[in-house]
């Protein structure tokens, strides 16, 4: 029997405009504002592998979400592996499509990609950030005929920071770099200006930036006690040197540094108190203390 003539299910543009807007408002009324981290270096992307060595997240645009996993967190969970404890938390949120292309520049790329950061104000009591490890874009299954999709679900799981470069201009998703970031204090000596919150810091022999041999990212800049916080480091400091900034152009002296004696922020144990507790049972002495000759 064939279908209705009257009737046309499979492009009926109308109707499909009736079920967005729906949808649009649906997520409107019942889900929540977050914010979308896409990777603004794209050129250092591993297409093969699927990993960055070289994140930048440097903008944030705000979009509302639905929280579609809203009972308790998905994915593995807290579980035992040849790592030891891994713990994989992992939520699941619908965007919709006309939101996403009116809120996010669309000359770059066109939908939301693996690899981009979510962030979510309001769980874990203060707000994380969640790293998109998949875009569902069939899972309205082409309703009315339509090919683009109404919305996409994001599978996502908690973003482990682990050194990229995020400036959003958010405070709210900034202070995750000082909380979790390596970051150590220098000591300066004699200079002039005034280092910039997140402006790149270099050392070169003959001071220009093209023939840097140490770069960072400043963290902070205490002038009264002269104390510079960097962080995402290349490269190893060399005292007496100058350090200068790239926005700045602000020039002190580092003053005696040594990579096994260094301030750190959030590490409980430097490398001076692993050296010194190794040489408690490794004899450094012999020859060659881890074999025979």
């Amino acid at each position: 029997m064939a279908t209705s003539q009257y009737f046309n299910n499979y492009n009926a543009n109308s109707e499909q405009r009736v079920v967005e807007d729906l949808i649009v408002e649906s997520i409107k009324i019942m889900g929540f504002d977050g914010m979308y981290l896409p990777n603004d270096n794209d050129q250092a992307r591993d297409l093969l592998y699927g990993e960055d060595p070289v994140k930048k997240f440097q903008s944030a645009f705000p979009v509302e979400f639905y929280l579609s996993s809203s009972l308790e967190y998905m994915g593995e969970k807290e579980f035992f592996s040849k790592f030891g404890l891994e713990i994989k938390n992992n939520v699941n949120v619908i965007l919709s499509k006309r939101s996403f292309s009116q809120r996010v520049p669309q000359n770059t790329f066109t939908r939301p990609r693996e690899g981009d950061l979510i962030y979510v104000p309001f769980l874990n009591g203060t707000g994380e950030l969640f790293e998109i490890k998949f875009v569902n874009q069939t899972k309205d299954f082409f309703t009315l005929g339509r090919k683009i999709p109404y919305f996409y679900e994001l599978e996502m799981e908690k973003f482990k920071y682990s050194q990229e470069i995020i400036s959003t201009g958010v405070p709210d998703i900034d202070i995750i770099v000082d909380n979790s970031a390596y970051t150590i204090d220098l000591e300066m000596g004699v200079g002039t200006g005034s280092y910039l919150a997140k402006e790149i810091v270099f050392q070169s022999p003959d001071n220009t930036h093209a023939n840097a041999t140490t770069m960072a990212i400043v963290s902070s800049w205490v002038p009264t006690a002269n104390t510079l916080s960097v962080t995402n480091i290349a490269g190893e400091f060399v005292d007496d040197m100058a350090i200068i900034g790239v926005t700045s152009n602000a020039h002190f002296n580092l003053s005696t540094y040594s990579p096994l004696n260094v301030k750190l922020h959030n590490e409980k144990y430097d490398n001076l108190y692993i050296n010194q507790q190794a040489n408690s049972f490794i004899d450094f002495s012999e020859i060659n203390p881890f074999g025979s000759i």
